[in-house]
């Protein structure tokens, strides 16, 4: 009798725990490579649904805005004297300080993406600095894109509506899609195109005549001599508009309201999220009912997320190991996994940058596509070289294995190394050491898929 209680509480807690695989393949979505930590919080799970919640649940727990201001973000960066005046020598040296402050920018958020307890949100302002994209480059201000950086943070997991409102009066994106000079007698489209077509509603769900009604609703939202948002009534235009078949006196921010009415925005946004977080071909009919989850819920983000997460799609066998690392994901969450914290954070943008993701610097409005894209000849080439950089000679010493202890679950270190890195369960035939087989593992094709 006590054999078969026990035989009863042992497979209760086997078919309600969360299992090794759904951990494995859960992290590779939400987190940057797989730490012993997380590993071994989400295998202490009651049961999957549960898993899903603490991890959405740890996002609460950043405390960035708590920490005192890096000195980049502090102020806006001039010379002592308008450009034209300056010889030059001192525009040179105006340059190299603030490619040195660009710098500190980057490095900055390398920092925090290596050192992070809260990778998903991570990933999400990752995702939202693609989405909403601006550029150091253009907007050559590392205080203004820290701020941004900031809103993003903030709205995160928040409400998707409360961040698009942001957004209109965020003085990075007013310089970055030149809406400065928009007024009401020379009317500049750029951000209005963006809004409708890339970062709201998409191609096909609007007409140019919306376009520039959204552009007539956007005069005025302009910056101060500090850089601030400042709204300037005197070259905004109050006329009536024809928007999405409303018409009225309406400014920006009450046509955002009327987008945020749209089904199709909803649809978009999801639309994009499931090709970051599913895979790449999303199931119309699984968007319908994630995009009204959405809407029903306000545009909140948590209970999309958490209904995206606990989808069939999500879990289905068939989505594992069907998307590609992101340079980000790749290099950051490779060393993330081996606890490797003290890795040169110029060494990691330089690499990053290399295989097509330029942090803080998107190809262009559109962000970085990603997906297939992310692999051709020469960056698979690139990735093996820092898997190679990381594993040779000396170079092992850095990286704490801990994670690869053996359980009970597992045959032996060498299988779980397999089990943990690959996102589908392979056999590796294991070397005559143990550092050998890691790398093996490390550079077999499928550690660049997720």
């Amino acid at each position: 009798m006590k054999k078969l209680i026990s035989f009863l509480i042992l497979t209760f807690t086997f078919s309600t725990a969360t299992e090794f695989s759904e951990c494995i393949h859960l992290l590779n979505r939400t987190s940057l490579g797989v730490t012993s930590n997380e590993l071994n919080s989400c295998l202490k799970d009651n049961n999957y649904k549960i898993s899903i919640s603490n991890i959405l649940k740890s996002t609460n727990k950043d405390t960035i805005k708590f920490q005192q201001k890096p000195d980049f973000a502090k102020k806006i960066i001039r010379p002592y004297k308008k450009m034209k005046y300056l010889n030059i020598g001192e525009r040179k040296a105006f340059r190299k300080n603030l490619n040195k402050q660009k710098m500190k920018m980057k490095k900055w958020w390398v920092n925090k993406l290596m050192t992070t307890q809260t990778p998903f949100l991570e990933k999400m302002v990752l995702f939202w600095h693609s989405h909403f994209t601006s550029s150091l480059i253009k907007v050559r201000q590392p205080a203004l894109m820290y701020q941004q950086n900031q809103l993003f943070r903030k709205y995160a997991f928040g409400n998707f509506g409360d961040l698009l409102h942001a957004i209109i009066e965020d003085p990075a994106m007013l310089i970055y899609l030149d809406n400065r000079g928009n007024r009401k007698k020379h009317p500049n489209e750029n951000f209005a195109r963006e809004l409708l077509e890339l970062f709201t509603l998409g191609e096909g769900n609007y007409s140019e005549k919306d376009i520039k009604a959204l552009a007539k609703a956007l005069t005025g939202y302009s910056l101060d001599k500090n850089m601030n948002f400042r709204f300037k009534k005197k070259i905004h235009d109050k006329s009536k508009k024809r928007f999405l078949e409303y018409y009225g006196n309406y400014n920006a921010h009450q046509l955002i309201d009327i987008i945020l009415e749209q089904e199709a925005t909803s649809i978009f946004i999801v639309t994009k999220l499931w090709k970051t977080f599913i895979g790449y071909n999303p199931n119309s009919i699984e968007i319908k009912r994630l995009a009204k989850i959405f809407r029903n819920n306000n545009y909140e983000l948590k209970p999309l997320m958490q209904a995206m997460l606990n989808s069939k799609f999500f879990k289905d066998s068939s989505t594992k190991g069907i998307m590609i690392k992101s340079p980000i994901e790749f290099t950051v969450g490779t060393l993330r996994s081996f606890e490797y914290q003290d890795f040169d954070s110029r060494v990691i943008l330089q690499y990053s940058r290399r295989l097509g993701q330029n942090l803080l610097d998107p190809p262009n409005v559109k962000g970085w596509v990603g997906g297939k894209n992310w692999i051709n000849a020469n960056t698979l080439l690139i990735r093996k070289q820092f898997i190679n950089r990381l594993t040779r000679g000396d170079s092992m010493k850095h990286l704490k294995l801990n994670l690869f202890d053996v359980n009970s679950t597992i045959q032996s270190r060498s299988e779980k190394a397999a089990d943990t890195l690959l996102p589908v369960s392979v056999f590796i035939t294991p070397a005559n050491n143990f550092n050998k087989t890691l790398k093996t593992i490390l550079q077999h094709p499928l550690y660049q898929l997720k």
